[in-house]
């Protein structure tokens, strides 16, 4: 069901609904006097799939800088082509898996501890997505060693249902997306939880996600991690149920009657 009606209120009210909250960085203030001094706010989108928070958000906040990820070509293709058609010049994309844009040197350059802002919407467990997009937010002693006065990064992740108690324990606001939005309460089950840099990467080593993740080498390498290699041996050997194998003619057969004689008449 994709009617432009489902879409609005499924899709683009729940990621418009993350404005203010966006807005609560100091970054950004409504002060025109001093706007000259501050440096536009870097958002994150992980997981974007459709374009969603991140396109609806940059359309709002043209002086913002967004780099919307997934792994997944085709949906990018689409992402590209609605920003294309909008106008919207505050974003870019990046095709691949969170994990591995701060794996090598480049990468690093550009991506690690650079963002103020990292956006999710039930991408996948809470922990297992910040073991994921940690390395991306500023850190607040990176932030004090760099300019004395920056803001430590923050995740805002879009969410419905339990939570671990590794993540509830260290949410720092909790929002239905019906108060943000301003209406009927019950109308969505989602809320909007903020998270703080360093709690961020405490949920992901707490949680043990963080010693689950598994990188490829660098393009051109031709180098597998030991664990790697294992898992896709594992797979090439496991045999899929009701395949089809080859005979082997060495091992007897049991049929079920070796103690049959036969009788000539």
């Amino acid at each position: 069901d994709c009617t432009p009606e489902v879409v609005y209120h499924r899709h683009i009210l729940p990621s418009i609904a993350l404005l203010p909250l966006v807005l609560k960085s100091s970054h950004d203030t409504d002060d025109d006097t001093n706007n000259n001094n501050i440096q536009p706010l870097k958002i994150v989108d992980v997981g974007t799939g459709g374009g969603f928070p991140g396109l609806p958000l940059a359309l709002l906040l043209p002086h913002c800088e967004f780099t919307l990820v997934d792994s997944i070509q085709k949906k990018l293709v689409a992402v590209s082509e609605m920003a294309a058609e909008l106008d919207v010049e505050n974003v870019r994309i990046h095709c691949g898996r969170c994990e591995e844009m701060y794996a090598e040197r480049e990468g690093r350059k550009e991506h690690l501890g650079k963002y103020d802002v990292c956006l999710g919407r039930s991408v996948t467990a809470l922990p297992r997505f910040c073991a994921w997009m940690y390395p991306l937010l500023k850190m607040q002693q990176q932030q004090q060693d760099e300019d004395g006065d920056g803001e430590e990064g923050r995740l805002i992740y879009i969410i419905g249902g339990e939570l671990e108690d590794v993540v509830e324990s260290r949410i720092r606001s909790d929002t239905n997306l019906d108060e943000l939005l301003d209406r009927e309460e019950g109308t969505s089950d989602k809320r909007a939880l903020i998270f703080m840099a360093n709690d961020v990467e405490e949920i992901a080593v707490e949680s043990g996600e963080v010693d689950k993740i598994v990188r490829h080498a660098p393009a051109g390498t031709g180098k597998k991690s030991k664990k790697k290699k294992n898992q896709q041996q594992q797979r090439t050997n496991k045999v899929a149920k009701g395949a089809w194998q080859k005979r082997d003619n060495s091992v007897k057969k049991e049929r079920g009657y070796d103690d049959f004689q036969r009788f000539e008449f």
